[in-house]
């Protein structure tokens, strides 16, 4: 049995461990909690670049690291999009879109599972990911030099625009999955009753 406790799977896992933190920071307010939140924030995307090579690098591919590294994605992203919203930089109508998407995806792995296919991340997925953690960053980034007083304008609109496109690429991907999905349908015939 391949033992799951990878050093790659322990990067992946970091994300969700420190989810919590970044809400906390974030809430916490004031310039340090922003900054903080901004650090963590940059913690979410590097490890998210380099679970998957560390992964291929040491041969420590496996069906739960693929499992676990969207769910470890969804999880810091999302908790970043409900401060956001928490505050009001972004709306609510946006994070609920983004958030029945991963919850899609999720039901579609699963529906996956049945066929005994191990739904991977698509492309399209992959883009969505750079384009959210791109904009999360970029967003935290100008929040926490707001605190600092380093820029004066407002970035309400930024986080807005930023969270706009991101919500477009978020809703390409679930139709990407989606199609995905029925491709397994199609090529795997009847499901599994197992």
């Amino acid at each position: 049995m391949m033992n799951i406790w990878t050093f790659a799977n322990g990067i992946t896992g970091s994300r969700i461990i420190l989810s919590p933190v970044f809400i906390v920071c974030f809430l916490w307010g004031g310039p340090a909690g922003k900054t903080a939140a901004f650090l963590i924030a940059c913690v979410f995307e590097i490890t998210d670049m380099v679970d998957g090579y560390i992964a291929r690098s040491r041969k420590e591919v496996s069906d739960v690291g693929k499992l676990l590294d969207p769910f470890a994605d969804s999880i810091s992203r999302f908790s970043v999009f409900l401060c956001l919203l928490a505050e009001e930089y972004v709306p609510v109508w946006m994070v609920a879109l983004v958030f029945y998407r991963d919850a899609l995806v999720s039901y579609l792995r699963v529906g996956a599972a049945t066929y005994a296919v191990i739904m991977s991340a698509r492309a399209s997925g992959k883009v969505k990911a750079v384009v959210q953690g791109f904009g999360t960053v970029m967003i935290t980034f100008l929040i926490a030099c707001r605190e600092h007083g380093w820029v004066s304008w407002d970035i309400h609109q930024v986080a807005y625009w930023a969270m706009a496109v991101i919500t477009v690429i978020t809703l390409w991907s679930a139709v990407d999955y989606l199609y995905g999905f029925s491709m397994i349908v199609s090529q795997n015939g009847k499901a599994s009753d197992s």
